[in-house]
């Protein structure tokens, strides 16, 4: 595939991204996990909404799936934001539930470079996640 082409193939699925994050149930996830509502505070907080499969796991798992996408590093502040809210928990969370793979591009994403880490070290400290 050219060049030319590959470009119109990746603005289109940007569009196609930004066209899903109007829908009505991504709006709701994104209101509860990016709201004040959905902030862990310990692994077992994080454990309890993951292990309920219920609307609030699925509206994190959509959340946090959406970022998975790789394709929102400079336009999506939002993702430093919420991966802050569950960063210190995320390995040990992998473990107990055999999930190695669960939102490792976006730890990828905000952890691969010194200016992500930096982004998301600011986004725990304003969420007072910092201690």
């Amino acid at each position: 595939m050219r060049d030319p082409e590959i470009a119109i193939r990746q603005a289109e699925l940007l569009v196609k991204l930004y066209e899903l994050r109007r829908e009505p149930v991504i709006r709701s996830a994104r209101s509860y996990v990016g709201g004040g509502e959905f902030l862990p505070r310990s692994l077992e907080d994080f454990l309890t909404v993951m292990s309920a499969r219920d609307q609030k796991t699925s509206y994190v798992l959509q959340v946090y799936g959406y970022w998975e996408e790789d394709l929102v590093y400079d336009a999506c502040p939002e993702m430093y934001i919420q991966f802050g809210k569950i960063r210190r928990y995320i390995d040990e969370f992998r473990r107990k539930n055999s999930l190695p793979e669960l939102f490792q591009y976006v730890q990828k994403l905000t952890e691969g470079s010194e200016k992500g880490r930096a982004r998301l070290d600011n986004m725990e400290l304003y969420l007072g996640l910092n201690e």
